[in-house]
Formats: structure tokens, sequence, C-alpha cells
């Protein structure tokens, strides 16, 4: 991680980690959260990044700009790191954990304004992410080999094989240092070996930064002592869930979620415009009991029109918020664009995190929304059941989080 000299410390042991502020700069919402989640009440997620950073230890910032074009995703970056390193706060970019997004010009534009070199660590195995050959693997599946995401943008690259990383932080160190590039990719297929790249990343000093998926934040918040702590329980109500995700897993998981028999879908139809917009929130606010808010499945929606759909679907969130806040004792969002969006149209800039209800499932506190229990998780993550476990437990009265492995 990237760090102002004098700040923090660094050993050769598995676990080491800069000391005192963090800020993580992310390309998305969904992702500023997954990466904070693991610092738990330390941590804080801001939407503006153009704004003041938060008091926290932990600060994760969301640039926006995962599916942006990759001019606007370098300025946004270049901004973001600029004001964290102008306050002498140490760094880390987070990045998809299976490599959608502007990967070479973020990195690219975090280097430049740092004049630093990178280690890139991908993997988040605990999600069954892996990085074995240079090649990103999900489920066992390729994925994408890392080198290839630089090719043609004149940063060379080089690859810290398996088997170096398990021989421990200093020959990381030495590999890094041998290399002599900008970005030096690493293989890592368990928590031990990112314990490893940790502890390299520390050693090698302030003109590394740091890039991976949210694996390589359970790292680091282990070795800082950070754990799981209870939630406060949720006041009694009722849970509106908003799912933006068009992926396989995310119908799944809806269908898990109204086969509980306790929940109520509420389709926003096509062509999501005014009139559809005010029957959606009509029906939300005439049900009593959770409910679901989601684009008509009826009606596949092109990628291009993405955007469009999340803002349709966070207006009339944010109606029901404004009208109905004293009902709900819970928020459910999935997909960052659909996060990012409602949240925005709510009026809200930020909000707290406390933990992890599963892995790459956030739970946090809204301050801007009375403290309303907030969950948000990636269209990608989780299982069948997720949706319907986060639901369940923002209704229980005490509840742990998941343990950070």
């Amino acid at each position: 991680m990237v760090r102002r000299q004098g700040q923090g410390r660094a050993d050769d042991r598995a676990g080491a980690v800069v000391t005192g502020r963090l800020v993580i700069v992310a390309d998305d919402l969904t992702g500023a959260a997954d990466a904070a989640a693991a610092f738990g009440p330390f941590a804080e997620v801001a939407l503006d990044a153009s704004a003041a950073l938060p008091g926290a230890e932990v600060v994760a910032v969301d640039t926006d700009s995962r599916h942006r074009g990759a001019a606007f995703a370098a300025k946004a970056v270049t901004a973001a790191v600029r004001a964290a390193a102008a306050a002498g706060f140490p760094l880390y970019k987070k990045i998809d954990s299976t490599l959608r997004g502007n990967i070479a010009a973020e990195i690219g534009a975090a280097l430049h304004e740092l004049s630093a070199t990178a280690l890139l660590a991908p993997a988040f195995p605990g999600t069954g992410r892996t990085v074995t050959g240079g090649v990103l693997r999900v489920g066992g599946a390729p994925r994408g080999d890392l080198r290839e995401l630089f090719a043609g943008t004149g940063l060379p690259t080089a690859l810290i094989p398996l088997e170096t990383v398990r021989k421990g932080p200093s020959e990381v160190v030495g590999a890094h240092r041998a290399a002599g590039v900008a970005v030096v990719c690493a293989d890592a297929e368990t928590d031990a070996d990112l314990q490893i790249l940790n502890a390299a990343a520390a050693t090698l000093g302030p003109q590394v930064l740091l890039v991976g998926s949210a694996g390589l934040t359970r790292v680091a918040a282990r070795a800082r002592g950070a754990g799981p702590r209870p939630f406060p329980p949720a006041p009694d109500g009722a849970v509106l869930t908003v799912l933006g995700s068009y992926s396989a897993l995310a119908a799944e998981q809806r269908a898990a979620l109204m086969a509980s028999g306790e929940v109520t879908a509420v389709p926003l139809a096509a062509p999501f415009g005014l009139a559809e917009r005010n029957r959606a929130a009509a029906m939300l606010a005439a049900t009593d009991g959770d409910t679901l808010l989601v684009p008509d499945p009826g009606a596949p929606v092109e990628r291009a029109r993405a955007a469009d759909v999340a803002d349709a679907l966070a207006a009339v969130a944010a109606r029901c918020l404004s009208a109905n806040r004293e009902r709900l004792c819970g928020l459910i969002l999935t997909g960052g664009e659909t996060a990012r969006a409602v949240l925005l149209a709510a009026g809200v800039t930020g909000f707290d995190v406390l933990g992890e209800v599963e892995p790459g499932v956030v739970r946090a506190s809204v301050p801007a929304l009375g403290g309303l229990p907030l969950i948000t998780k990636a269209g990608a993550f989780g299982g069948p059941g997720t949706l319907e476990h986060a639901r369940r437990s923002l209704h229980e009265r005490a509840v742990h989080p998941t343990a950070t492995h």
C-alpha cells in the first residue's frame, strides 16, 4: 500500500500492514463496500470522490468509473488518488475480482500520479477467485490473463509465480525489485498467499501500490486486528429489496427470495418512464410487508440501457424511502450501478460499514436515512439463497457478522 514516509511500519512477516488511516479507491459502489467490509465499524464508504474524505479510519471511495470510458476512469482515479496522497493517507486500489472495468487505465493513472509501481493480486479465495500462472480463475474456470490487460498500454508487466510467493515475503520483495517493471502480477490461491503478498508490499515501501480485490483487504484487516462484531438489531418493519443486476445468479436469487412466500414483487415495467414509475411507486406504497422492486423480468434490457433502468429503479425507491421510511427496517441493494443510483436519489453520499452477512454481502448503516440498516452486494456474489439470507438477517434481533477468512 502506498504511504508517505514515516507512516506505519513494515516487517518481513506475513500479516504485516501499514497502521493508521487507509483510503481504498474502488471503481463501483458495491466493490467499495465489499473492500471496506472486513474493517467493520472502522470503515465508511464515500460516494463522492471529489468531496473531503470522511474521518473514519478506513474510507472506501467510489469513483463510479467501472462502466465509463477509459479517459473518464483515468481522470476520476487521478483525482481520488491525488486527494488521498496529498493528505498523506495510505492507498489501496480496488479492482473487480472478475477483471471488469478500466483496470489498465485506472492503474496507469494511479501509478503516474504517485510515481509508483504496482503489485497486482486480484485473488479472492473466499469467493472462488484465484490466480495461477498469471491467469484469473473463477470457480476454477479461466477468466483472463492479468498481463494481457496491459497489452498496448505502455505499462510493462512481470509475473511472480505461486512457487515464489510461497517462499515468503522476502522472496516476493526480491522478485518485485528484480522485475523492474510498472506492474508486477502475483499468483495467489489462498488467504495465506495473500498474507505473504500483503507483508511484501509493506516491506517494499512507499513507491509500491498494492492493487487487488476485496481478498487483500481482508488480509489487511486481520493484520490490523479488525474482527467481526455483532450487528445492532434492526427495528421492526419491512425490508425493501431493489434488484438491478441482470446476472443469471441474480435471477436465481430473486426466485429463492420469492419462494419464501413472504415477499411481494413490484415489477417496474418497460419502457420505465414516468407512468411506469408512478405505477410501481403506488404498488410499493400500498403493500404491507417485505417488497422486491425489480425491472420486469419479461422485458430484457440491453447493456446500453442499464444505467437508464438503474435511474428508474432509483427514482421509485427514493419515493418509497421518503414516503414510507418509518415503515422500513432495512434496505437491500443489489448491483453497483443500482445501489449508487438509489442512494444518490435518496440524498445519500456515504454510509457506515458494519461488517458482512456473508462474503461479499455487506451490512451498513445510513446516517442520512436515520440510521436505516443497509445491505449491499454485487450482482455476481453469493449463492441462490443469498438475498433471502440477507432479508432474514434484517429481521433478526441479534445478528453476528461473518468472520473474515
